[in-house]
């Protein structure tokens, strides 16, 4: 259980990574489109400028917030065990319910993206054009990311609801009647 408490949070961390590298491209294409001239360019600009640079944020505050929660579930599976069980069980409950808005979010991101895009090509306005398919590609992107993610956060919550942590006492044996032995089973 150890090795996947790791495996899990060493992939959540890496994931925050992955949101910061996606924004920073997003928001230096964004930028770099401001730098041209039309309105296509200044619609995707903006767009993906605010989204990407947000997702770049989150992606480094999220990033942030893992390391000391691997850190904290590790000490606790080998200090309390069956602690470990319930408060971990009970975390990653709440990471997976949560995946159903972030996903939600998404795609409604990606939808509305598309939508603007394709009022955009409808009534020939460029700016709407670029600010949707802008948006559209920042929804798309973080879906691409958070969709392995939430299979995974549901893998591990089935691995912690497998987890059975017990404890043995044993008073007494061998050489030493007065000992008392206590012993865990993973």
């Amino acid at each position: 259980m150890k090795q996947d408490v790791h495996e899990y949070y060493d992939t959540e961390f890496n994931d925050g990574l992955w949101f910061v590298a996606y924004g920073a491209v997003s928001a230096v294409s964004g930028a770099i489109s401001l730098s041209r001239d039309g309105d296509f360019e200044k619609g995707y600009g903006w767009s993906t400028l605010i989204l990407g640079g947000l997702t770049a944020l989150g992606g480094a505050g999220y990033s942030l917030t893992v390391v000391p929660r691997r850190e904290h579930f590790t000490a606790l599976f080998e200090r309390d065990p069956a602690k470990f069980k319930t408060e971990e069980a009970e975390h990653i409950a709440g990471t997976n319910s949560r995946f159903v808005l972030y996903l939600g979010g998404e795609a409604a991101e990606t939808l509305a993206g598309i939508g603007i895009a394709t009022y955009g090509f409808i009534k020939d306005k460029d700016l709407y054009k670029g600010a949707g398919i802008g948006v559209a590609l920042e929804g798309i992107g973080l879906l691409l990311i958070d969709g392995p993610g939430a299979v995974r956060a549901a893998r591990y919550q089935n691995e912690v609801r497998r987890f059975n942590p017990s404890v043995a006492l044993s008073i007494g044996g061998g050489l030493r009647p007065w000992g008392v032995q206590v012993g865990h089973r993973f």
